[in-house]
């Protein structure tokens, strides 16, 4: 077993338009530097090696993931379907994918040009290591966001709906924190890498922020780098469905509260990990085309109505969306031809499996193809190879509510996904055995 690490600070020399918020005006200052982590792990030489990239923004798109894995795996001779990009989902990064801004194509070339050098350097810092994986819980940072109204109407946790008027929320977080911790062969005391999974949304700092920040990922990547050495890295998991307290500790305090819960939980599960030096690693992936939503008449006909009265403008707010910007994308949304293309990657190391998926699964998915997994622990990373946007489960679908109204899926993708995902396992279960077998 060969690891290696690298980190670069990817945050922008000038100010920038930012992702994740409809804002009025590019970013005034930064906050806390925003870095981007590589890990390599290979039990079997570079052609059947892994890296694992985690970037301190909101999304990528996947040309852009396509192009680095692409000049990377030609640097490295990792295979390009091996490597999975992974955004943490910042909202307080610059705008990599435009969600509600114009991307910044200046940065978006230059981070391009710094993740193929990160992940060769990764490369060129691999050693021998020892790998091992844990899994811990933590409950206080994401809350399910979906709450039922007593009008029967979604109501999102950043709304200032009255609290007794709610009369629940419509589903449960993941409080599953998956940690997989490397370290040198020689000196197991030294770490080289710790990555944690963990589904939240690091928006703690809402749209009315203007100073670029990693959010409490990032907070809580500083605190176990200073803890207990070495790098960590944070990949987002399923984390459609689950949001920060909307309507609390939105202030740089709370990003530092959370970073601080999640960094224990992480320092703590590092003494349940059993580190072991033959780990098998095994890579599979799928690529596959979702339908896409079509929008009725009726959503057509309104949004039409809505332009009429804005003209195509959009006002800045601190959470969510207003009918303004909605109308633009069901307009937007109308034009668009063919399928929506997914691709996934899966990475075994023993009977621990990562699985990405280029967008924002509903929780409620992510927990589907954890537990029905052949693994004995699962995690979904996130964001990662490109975005697609939301992925509502069909239940959420029929309620309706914000990550409804701005999907670009149909309403068969839940079950596409589920099984497509539980395919891939499989065949990656079934490979990693088969070289456990032979190698007896």
């Amino acid at each position: 077993m060969v690891a290696g690490v690298a980190k670069v600070d990817i945050t922008p020399s000038s100010p920038v338009l930012m992702d994740g918020m409809i804002r009025e005006h590019r970013s005034t200052g930064v906050h806390d530097p925003l870095f981007a982590r590589a890990l390599y792990l290979s039990s079997d030489g570079p052609e059947r090696a892994c890296v694992i990239v985690s970037v301190d923004i909101c999304a990528i798109r996947a040309e852009d993931s396509c192009a680095v894995r692409n000049e990377a795996s030609a640097r490295t001779s990792v295979p390009a379907e091996n490597i999975i990009v992974a955004a943490t989902h910042t909202h307080s990064g610059p705008a990599t994918k435009g969600f509600f801004n114009p991307v910044e194509n200046d940065y978006v070339a230059q981070l391009r040009a710094q993740l193929v050098k990160l992940i060769e350097q990764a490369v060129l810092n691999s050693r021998r290591a020892v790998v091992g994986c844990a899994s811990v819980e933590e409950r206080t940072i994401s809350h399910y966001r979906r709450l039922l109204a007593d009008d029967g109407h979604v109501v999102m946790n950043w709304e200032p709906w009255p609290l007794d008027r709610i009369a629940r929320p419509l589903g449960e977080p993941d409080p599953e924190v998956g940690v997989i911790a490397t370290a040198d062969a020689m000196d197991p005391n030294t770490y080289l890498c710790i990555l944690f999974n963990h589904a939240g949304h690091p928006n703690v700092m809402s749209g009315d922020n203007y100073l670029l920040s990693a959010d409490y990922p990032g907070y809580a990547c500083a605190q176990i780098e200073g803890a207990v050495g070495g790098i960590a890295m944070f990949v987002n998991g399923a984390q459609g469905s689950v949001d920060i307290d909307g309507l609390r500790d939105r202030d740089w305090g709370g990003v530092e509260r959370a970073g601080s819960a999640l960094a224990r939980v992480v320092i703590d599960a590092l003494g349940r990990v059993n580190l072991c030096s033959d780990m098998p690693i095994e890579t599979a992936g799928t690529r596959y085309c979702l339908p896409r939503r079509q929008l009725t008449r009726e959503e057509l006909e309104w949004a039409e109505d809505i332009l009429a009265f804005t003209r195509g403008k959009i006002k800045a707010q601190p959470d969510g969306i207003g009918d303004d910007f909605k109308a633009a994308l069901y307009k937007k949304l109308a034009t668009a031809q063919g399928e929506v293309e997914v691709e996934q990657t899966c990475i075994a190391i023993g009977d621990t499996a990562l699985i990405s998926f280029p967008g924002e699964l509903f929780t409620e998915i992510g927990k589907q193809i954890k537990s029905k997994s052949p693994f004995t622990k699962t995690y979904v990373i996130g964001l990662a190879n490109g975005c697609i946007g939301y992925v509502p489960t069909r239940e959420a679908i029929f309620q309706g509510g914000y990550e409804v109204d701005t999907r670009r899926i149909d309403n068969d993708a839940e079950d596409i996904i589920v099984q497509k995902s539980l395919d891939l396992l499989y065949k990656t279960y079934t490979a990693i055995q088969t070289r456990g077998e032979d190698s007896v």
